[in-house]
């Protein structure tokens, strides 16, 4: 798992409910400050969890298993053709192109390069 990565960053998450990768985006815990909701009572995070934004679902959650979305692009993205996984996948393009997605980092580049890779 890579230890480069920071809030605003693209990243695939393992999900715990289909143990498929999912796109995210890495963040901190929304703490109610930038018009989320204040999730820091329900998520509070261990040693080796991360904080992710869901892209397709809009919601929030902790993972253990992350990787570099554009390193892993490739071999995860055509693992499944399943409705919610496709759109999430479109919500990804949308935010690459600066268009709101609804993710926390929507409008702000906290980190370079976590936006406008070409994935394709």
């Amino acid at each position: 798992m890579p230890s480069d990565l920071v809030a605003g960053d693209l990243v695939w998450s393992k999900a715990k409910v289909k143990d498929e990768w999912w796109p995210c985006q890495k963040c901190d815990v929304p703490d109610g400050s930038n018009g989320t909701q204040d999730l820091t009572p329900h998520i509070k995070l261990a040693d080796g969890e991360h904080c992710v934004f869901f892209f397709g679902t809009k919601n929030f959650g902790k993972v253990k298993l992350i990787e570099k979305f554009e390193d892993k692009f490739e071999e995860f993205s055509k693992k499944t053709k399943r409705k919610p996984f496709l759109n999430a996948l479109a919500d990804v393009e949308l935010y690459q192109k600066g268009e709101p997605t609804g993710a926390p980092h929507d409008m702000e580049s906290s980190s370079p390069g976590s936006k406008g890779k070409d994935t394709k």
